[in-house]
């Protein structure tokens, strides 16, 4: 078990300088102002209630915080290829992006997110309850709430056992944070906490009748969280669809919610609570700091000068210097870097650390300019600069009004962590964090990092910065990212696994980045054994910064090559990173690199050769697959099929979630039905059990698109009907063709089919009833239609040998 010490690790937007209306900075203060606190506790990241955190952080002017146990990484991806631990990083960014609109905080644990759990038992298990016991409570006796908000109940309802283990763990949690004896380690850094109450937001989603259910009941508390908030020029339910509309990658873009919003809280544990989350107060400012502190806060609260808010500074410097006298570690951090925040946009202060590039590599000489202006009248200078510990006295220390002022600091690129702090370690279901007082931070540190001390009329505080690099985009305006340390070399390779049969030559294309002028390097290629690589080392010569360089290799297994892992070693015999960036206009863009590997898989594999077109959906590396198997692939748009002569391919196969992303496609119904009658082999993958879906039709008989799915990787397959030629032609399918499946067998399985189809597998989870639509197939005309809610997706991008071998029977099955 872990024992672990929390570093309040502020987030530092690009827009954190960016100057905000007296408005925003009013409600800023009474948010410094207050002392009651909340946190939201579930499962996975768009698990929140965005709409209860924007009413909680900007109504009820609590610090609210949202704890996921995941951070996704086991799900689906609507809007690019990014799926695991990458998902999970692009996940993590759009909480980040809800938070700055309503407003809250985001804590995670070390729990992965393994995909669909039939239970909590199973979840802790995997998880390895007593660690993630220890995460939960070390975030509650850090961030101290007055009260626990769950956003699912404690049993079967849930609907997940990720969900279920989320209520369950709030509710001992709560208890365990208080107990004295309980992680000792840990209370000698955060101390004990008693939380007043743990409630659980419900809804209509678990009881239609909540609304009678919870009137003069004192099990609830009911609060209209729809109310417009004036000096804000928004209700909370627009501000918390506003915000939920950032899970872009698990279609969760909505349209804006105005008007009255009740929401139901059911109580769990703890006490009771009749009117209010806050009407137990824990905490006053006379008890914390002192009566005079809680006086001044109340002043400025009502004299704020909204017309010149330049003239709040003065009291908000008194306020700022008795904020240190907070006892508490954490709150003392909170507070005194939202003061800060508050006196700099104020004064109308604008600070940045700007670099030449977005990249360093390892040793390289950054060269960094602090640009800093004052548009107010009062007396500021820098008075010193520290930038990843090394502290520079600047050459310009005094900020006249109006007028920018740069201090040029020359630092070397000293990090060689190239990874998110929860990937920079193997791991399985538990992420394996060395660094433990990381353990609950939404992000890793910047590569670039520090302070810049201020002096303000005399007043003294440490301000964050970060390094950015910023330039103009003629279709954007100004855009900015952060700038990031780099090894000097990375690779890019398209696939994840490259599948070839014995003695059979496959060519494979690298791309090598170099993150440095006159990059000189020795790449060596380390096979698994009985592989044969031409050439097997590369001379790289790259002139430029940020250019490329393509390199070719050919592979080729013998009879007794073993599946395993290509490396590619520099002159050192080093592992040489792989280069991943994630770039979405919603998120700032995310650079790191690990230390995957192609993973080189000698198949036995036959097909029937032909031409395949591949409808897209959501961005897979499925057409990639199927490629790979020596079929000649075509992917083509929705908006193509009405050009596109249909009757030249031996096989259609619709992308993941086509009929979700893309409901245009029910309109080539037809056409795509005549094309089956007339021959053809129609493979349609899994869609999400949608009301739009259900009202389709995508076969030519009747099927429902159910939520059943598998979703232990080991489930055991029974074959239901051994004959089949999918089963048999061209490759005889066995038992053995699902070992060493990922993650699950399949999700979104067809259910209530016509009696035209035919089933052609079962499967089941431990305790469930077996499940026979995850491949069903129907003649029609004289062509064949497949639904398939097997995850393809998943298995064939991670080199499962068996389900390339199912995919090529179904894709030579029939055909022109």
């Amino acid at each position: 078990m872990r024992y672990f010490i929390f570093f309040l690790l502020p987030i530092i937007c690009f827009n954190a300088f960016a100057q905000q209306t007296s408005s925003e900075l009013y409600l800023d203060l009474k948010k410094l102002a207050s002392l009651k606190r909340v946190l939201y506790l579930a499962a996975h990241p768009d698990d929140e209630n965005t709409r209860a955190l924007a009413w909680l952080s900007l109504g009820e002017e609590a610090e609210t915080a949202y704890l996921s146990l995941t951070r996704g990484d086991g799900g689906q991806n609507l809007i690019g290829e990014e799926l695991g631990a990458n998902l999970g990083i692009l996940r993590s960014q759009e909480l980040l992006a809800a938070r700055s609109i309503d407003n809250a905080k985001q804590f995670f644990s070390r729990a992965v997110d393994f995909g669909y759990s039939r239970s909590a038992e199973e979840s802790f298990e995997k998880w390895e309850k007593e660690e993630i016991v220890s995460d939960v409570v070390g975030v509650i006796r850090k961030f101290k709430p007055d009260v626990i908000i769950t956003r699912f109940p404690p049993d079967e309802r849930a609907g997940h056992g990720h969900h279920t283990a989320s209520a369950l763990l709030a509710i001992e949690a709560s208890k365990l944070a208080a107990d004295k004896d309980f992680l000792p380690n840990q209370i000698k850094d955060l101390g004990t906490w008693n939380t007043t109450s743990v409630y659980w937001n419900t809804s209509y989603w678990w009881s239609k009748d909540i609304e009678v259910t919870a009137q003069n009941n004192d099990e609830y508390l009911i609060f209209d969280i729809g109310d417009y908030n004036p000096t804000i020029g928004k209700s909370y339910n627009e501000i918390g669809t506003l915000a939920r509309s950032q899970h872009k990658c698990q279609g969760f873009g909505s349209l804006i919610e105005r008007g009255a919003k009740e929401e139901y809280f059911q109580y769990l544990s703890g006490e009771k609570l009749k009117n209010s989350f806050f009407e137990k107060p824990t905490r006053t400012w006379s008890s914390v700091v002192s009566k005079e502190l809680e006086n001044e806060f109340n002043t400025l609260i009502q004299n704020f000068d909204f017309k010149d808010v330049r003239n709040n500074v003065k009291p908000l410097l008194s306020i700022y210097k008795k904020l240190q006298n907070i006892k508490d570690d954490y709150l003392r951090e909170e507070k005194l870097s939202l003061c800060q925040t508050l006196i700099v946009n104020c004064l109308g202060l604008h600070i940045e650390l700007l670099g030449e590039d977005f990249s360093f590599a390892l040793n390289e000489d950054v060269k960094l300019n602090l640009e800093a202006i004052n548009r107010s009248k009062s007396q500021v200078s820098v008075e010193e600069i520290t930038i990843n510990g090394t502290a520079f006295v600047p050459e310009n220390k005094t900020l006249s009004f109006n007028q920018i002022v740069n201090n040029n600091i020359s630092i070397k690129a000293n990090s060689n962590t190239f990874a998110p702090y929860w990937l920079q370690n193997p791991y399985e279901n538990l992420f394996d964090v060395t660094n433990v007082s990381l353990i609950g931070n939404p992000t890793s540190k910047n590569s670039i990092e520090g302070t810049v001390k201020l002096n303000i009329e005399g007043a003294s505080f440490e301000y964050p910065i970060n390094g950015i690099y910023k330039w103009s985009d003629p279709a954007y305006g100004e855009k900015k990212r952060d700038i990031v340390f780099t090894p000097n070399m990375a690779i890019s390779i398209e696939e994840t696994a490259l599948i070839s049969k014995i003695g059979t030559e496959k060519k494979l294309k690298i791309k090598v980045h170099s993150f440095q002028d006159n990059l000189k390097e020795k790449i060596h290629l380390k096979l698994p054994q009985n592989w044969e690589a031409t050439p097997k080392v590369f001379e790289i010569d790259i002139q430029n910064k940020h250019n490329e360089k393509y390199i070719e290799v050919v592979l080729k297994p013998n009879s007794n090559a073993v599946n395993g892992e290509l490396i590619l070693l520099n002159a050192n015999q080093e592992s040489i990173k792989h280069f991943r960036e994630i770039s979405y206009d919603h998120i700032p863009t995310q650079t790191y690199f690990t230390d995957d590997q192609l993973k080189l898989v000698k198949i036995d594999s036959k097909i029937k050769e032909g031409k395949i077109a591949y409808i897209k959906g959501v961005e897979d590396k499925v057409p990639q697959a199927i490629s790979q198997l020596g079929f000649d692939v075509k992917v083509i748009e929705v908006e193509d099929i009405k050009t596109t002569s249909l009757n030249d391919f031996q096989s259609i196969v619709v992308g993941i979630r086509a009929y979700n992303v893309k409901p245009e496609l029910d309109f080539f119904h037809q056409q795509l039905m005549d094309y089956v009658s007339q021959g053809g082999n129609l493979i349609v993958q899994y869609n999400t059990s949608t009301k739009s879906v259900k009202e389709m039709q995508l076969g030519p008989y009747p099927f429902d698109v159910s939520r059943g799915r598998v979703t232990e990787e080991d489930a055991k397959v029974s074959f239901v009907n051994q004959k089949h030629p999918i089963l048999n032609y061209p490759n005889s399918i066995t038992e053995k063709d699902f070992e060493d499946w990922v993650q699950e067998r399949g999700l979104y399985f067809a259910d209530n089919w016509d009696a035209k189809y035919e089933t052609l597998l079962s499967w089941n989870d431990k305790g469930q009833e077996s499940l026979e639509g995850a491949l069903i197939v129907a003649k029609h005309g004289k062509g064949q239609f497949i639904y398939t809610g097997i995850s393809f997706f998943r298995q064939l991008p991670a080199g499962v040998e068996g389900a390339y071998r199912l995919f090529a029977n179904m894709l030579s099955y029939g055909g022109n």
